[in-house]
């Protein structure tokens, strides 16, 4: 199972969100923390490991991962 994580960057935080996950939001100082809460949430809103998490942030916004 794919799982699109679609990111968005709002004055000082960073927030993620789902389209495959219904109501599911990571919110994060920086875009690696988001980045890292997303990787794990996905897996546990969903219950699953055998998933391909697909990271998606706006074209134009510089990511200091």
């Amino acid at each position: 199972m794919t799982v699109r994580v679609l990111y968005r960057q709002d004055h000082d935080t960073w927030v993620a969100s789902s389209p495959e996950i219904a109501r599911w939001t990571v919110v994060a100082d920086t875009y690696a923390e988001a980045h890292q809460l997303a990787e794990e949430g996905v897996r546990f809103a969903l219950e699953r490991d055998d998933l391909t998490v697909e990271h998606y942030v706006p074209a134009g916004i510089a990511v200091a991962a």
